[in-house]
């Protein structure tokens, strides 16, 4: 919960970020993107489980980033 208790994930709690900040949340974000398209490229290996494995993980790294995006919308760090 928020220091108000009203949750974290309110906009009126978002504030917006020095540069510094800005830049790791781009760098993050980035990297999130092209951790999911190698887990992507995992999930089809000819051996049945590093394919299930990489799909596992793909579900994960997905929600990471996506979460990554909307923190970066909140922000108008785009």
């Amino acid at each position: 919960m928020g220091r108000n208790g009203s949750g974290p994930y309110l906009k009126k709690e978002v504030k917006m970020l020095n540069d510094m900040d800005k830049e790791r949340l781009v760098k993050a974000s980035q990297s999130a993107n092209l951790f999911v398209q190698d887990l992507q490229a995992l999930g089809e290996a000819d051996n049945f489980l590093l394919a299930n494995i990489g799909e596992e993980l793909l579900k994960k790294a997905a929600q990471l980033e996506q979460r990554l995006l909307r923190i970066e919308r909140a922000t108008h760090t785009e």
